[in-house]
């Protein structure tokens, strides 16, 4: 077995779109930065593959954006509600963000690609598959790094600062004992995927039925996205009773689903995904910090959870660089991240909480009710000023420009 030792100035656990972009910005900057990525390569299925109009913006401010959007990619700009078979309600992106009109559809394993082509290109950027984080080093109280599990053996990275950007599992959070604010769950999305029909155009769509509520997403490059939204404890229920009575909700349901439902014999086509948010009470500790998911997992509604996560990153990028420079990477000054991200992390997770309440519900009253305040909500503005203050920035986020890209 093999014992490989590096140094750097900052290792980060976790190669999604947030642990990424922070390492590429850092990089950018002249940072000494490794990436460790648990997996063997960037392959995954339903997870975060909706950008909306506030992440692009953030590319925007780096210079990134257009580099993004030339992969492949669709534009969803507009969604509708509806209760059984009756179109409630609609909106656009246009109403969200006029500089951006749309959310892009890219998936994941794309843009993944394509962040990490932009990174290695960067003298001091590095990142390393099949890497699991077993261990934290310490010297006292401060964190010095990780021991990883590598093919070979294993890895001991050495590092003045350590992120955690490993999501909502995060093994940095486990090891470094973090402790959770709080914590919510609302049910579990059922994702299955179809094709899609020649005339549902970029149009999303969220259904109320008697049985479930559900999320209808076009999916790039031809499909549809299909989650059921199923309340808290209901799925192994729906298991234990066999395919058939679920295929005829699905067959019930909505037309486009009809071919599916027809085929299933088993429940092999799903994929679970657990709705549920958490907060960590402190994101940093002396020579460690926790960022996206690892800190603040978003729930699926609202698809913003990349969104949020990016963000924390950007501004991780501008207080790890500013720490480094002064030899200060002490709780107190990496927990800035925390004080600047806080109120909004705090105000989408309310926001997605009563929305879940109303759509993941087995309650026969509010599943009643919802229809009427769905339709009243979307002929009124009160729709269009919550989207955009969820799914767009309110203003530029302060980003130095070291960290810019040029063309």
């Amino acid at each position: 077995m093999v014992h490989r030792v590096m140094e750097k100035d900052v290792c980060i656990a976790g190669g999604g779109p947030a642990g990424l972009i922070l390492g590429m910005l850092l990089a950018k900057a002249g940072v000494d930065v490794v990436v460790l990525e648990s997996h063997d390569n960037f392959d995954r299925e339903y997870r975060g593959e909706v950008l909306q109009p506030r992440f692009l913006q953030l590319l925007e401010q780096v210079n990134l954006r257009s580099y993004i959007e030339s992969f492949p990619s669709s534009k969803v700009r507009k969604g509708a509600l509806y209760y059984k078979d009756k179109r409630l309600g609609e909106f656009s992106f246009d109403n969200i963000s006029e500089e951006i009109p749309y959310a892009l559809w890219m998936p994941q394993p794309i843009l993944l690609q394509a962040l990490y082509d932009k990174a290695k290109s960067l003298p001091s950027f590095e990142l390393l598959f099949h890497a699991a984080v077993k261990e934290l080093r310490y010297e006292g109280e401060r964190v010095t790094g990780v021991v990883a599990q590598i093919p070979e053996g294993t890895l001991e990275v050495r590092a003045r600062v350590t992120v955690g950007a490993d999501g909502r599992f995060s093994a940095v959070s486990r090891l470094g004992g973090f402790e959770m604010e709080y914590e919510h769950l609302a049910g579990d999305l059922i994702w299955f995927t179809i094709p899609k029909p020649d005339d549902w155009g970029d149009e999303l769509r969220l259904k109320i039925t008697d049985g479930y509520g559900y999320i209808i997403l076009p999916k790039y490059p031809n499909c549809l996205q299909v989650g059921v939204a199923v309340p808290l404890g209901e799925w192994k229920a729906i298991r234990e009773h066999g395919i058939e009575p679920f295929r005829q909700e699905l067959l019930a349901a909505h037309p486009a689903f009809r071919e599916f439902a027809e085929a299933l014999t088993d429940f092999k086509p799903f994929v679970l995904l657990q709705v549920k948010d958490f907060y960590v009470k402190q994101w940093a500790k002396d020579g460690c910090l926790l960022i996206g998911d690892a800190a603040h997992c978003a729930s699926p509604v609202g698809a913003v959870g990349v969104s949020l996560s990016v963000t924390t990153a950007v501004i991780a990028a501008d207080v790890i660089y500013d720490a480094l420079q002064d030899g200060d990477v002490s709780a107190d000054r990496l927990g800035r991240v925390q004080a600047l991200r806080d109120s909004e992390i705090r105000s989408v997770h309310k926001m997605q909480a009563r929305a879940a309440r109303m759509f993941f519900t087995s309650t026969p009253f509010i599943r009643t009710f919802a229809p009427v305040v769905i339709s009243l909500v979307t002929r009124t503005k009160l729709l269009a000023a919550v989207q955009r203050r969820v799914l767009s920035l309110s203003g530029k986020v302060p980003i130095h420009e070291r960290f810019t890209f040029q063309d």
